[in-house]
């Protein structure tokens, strides 16, 4: 999985929430990486998982199965480095494409209607979830509640399942890919 976007929209945080989940709520081998620009905010960013029931070898992501991106500039980096048939999520707040194979997310006028724009990666964590057949939605849940302070945890936990119910909607209208 790779996910891209700029520093200081929770592309990494959502990276590290998703791999704890695999990772040691659902027992898989999990390697998470990253990479920033030297500026922290606005700077290109991405973060990679790689989740397997058996060892991993290699760490990094070549073609990636599934694809996240946050903004244009994130896409337009990565959108050519995904497999033929990759799962790939947009904000569609901030991602124009023509593609209408691609999950189409509006997570940052989500998280605006919600008054709480720091919340858009568990948006898009939670569509995400929806659509991953081996990761329960609890698992998830758990590494938020205990990766946030009580204060914050609860505006990202009403994110998470904004961003999940909205794929879960996508799909019962027929949206398969």
């Amino acid at each position: 999985m790779r996910f891209s976007g700029s520093g200081g929209q929770g592309v990494i945080l959502t990276s590290v929430l998703l791999a704890k989940a695999y990772g040691i709520g659902e027992d898989y081998n999990i390697s998470q990486t990253q990479s920033y620009g030297p500026e922290a905010r606005g700077g290109a960013c991405k973060a990679e998982v790689v989740i397997s029931d058996e060892n991993i070898d290699y760490m990094k992501v070549d073609r990636a199965d599934v694809f996240v991106a946050f903004n244009q500039m994130g896409f337009d980096r990565y959108k050519d480095k995904v497999q033929k048939k990759a799962m790939v999520l947009v904000n569609s707040t901030l991602v124009k494409t023509e593609d209408e194979s691609f999950f189409q997310i509006p997570a940052t006028k989500m998280a605006e209607d919600m008054e709480k724009p720091f919340v858009v990666n568990m948006i898009m964590l939670g569509a995400l979830t929806k659509l991953l057949p081996k990761l329960h939605y609890p698992k998830v849940e758990e590494e938020i509640m205990s990766g946030f302070p009580a204060s914050l945890a609860g505006p990202n936990l009403e994110a998470y399942d904004k961003g999940y119910k909205y794929m879960e909607e996508l799909l019962k209208n027929g949206k398969t890919k």
